[in-house]
């Protein structure tokens, strides 16, 4: 995936945030622990990572963007890609860190709030992205190496379409319940 504005890259964001949304609200409780494997993750486990790993993210793009602007590096043009790292690691299987694990008692609603509080700090760090070079500053992803502020930001959104899929994995399961 390649953007060349921070306007696609925000467009994209709150669309996959949507889509979790209208995912996970209309499902039962037993629908939102529904394990499909064993250590498989439920849905309300996948949301509940996401709300973890994002909360985190957002504080590591504050702090570059942050760096970013110290440099002084005016903004340039955006052309921000994981292609080329991400693109054997879409549909594989990548092992978290235990910090970034759902513990299993968070309320998928719960969850889903603080998506969207980090998408507000997302929209209000905005207007500072728009004034930084995006590729002036990087910090090292565990699994993809070194990304700059851009590829951070574009894999904040990669990273919930991942999951997304991964939720609708978990419900088109032949034993999801129900109701």
């Amino acid at each position: 995936m390649t953007y060349t504005s921070l306007d696609e890259l925000f467009t994209d964001k709150t669309e996959a945030l949507e889509e979790i949304g209208a995912t996970v609200r209309p499902l039962s409780a037993a629908r939102l622990g529904f394990h499909p494997t064993p250590g498989a993750w439920s849905i309300a486990e996948i949301v509940e990572h996401l709300a973890i790993v994002e909360t985190g993210l957002l504080r590591l793009l504050r702090t570059l963007t942050e760096k970013a602007e110290k440099q002084g590096n005016n903004h340039s043009p955006v052309h921000i890609s994981l292609d080329e790292r991400y693109r054997d690691s879409v549909n594989g299987k990548i092992k978290t860190r235990q910090q970034s694990e759902p513990t299993g008692n968070a309320a998928a609603a719960d969850s889903l709030e603080s998506l969207r509080g980090i998408q507000a700090g997302l929209v209000e760090l905005r207007p500072r992205l728009d004034r930084v070079d995006l590729s002036s500053v990087s910090f090292k992803h565990p699994a993809l190496g070194d990304l700059t502020l851009g590829q951070w930001l574009a894999f904040v959104m990669i990273h919930e379409e991942r999951h997304l899929r991964q939720m609708r994995g978990v419900a088109a399961s032949p034993s999801f319940p129900s109701a």
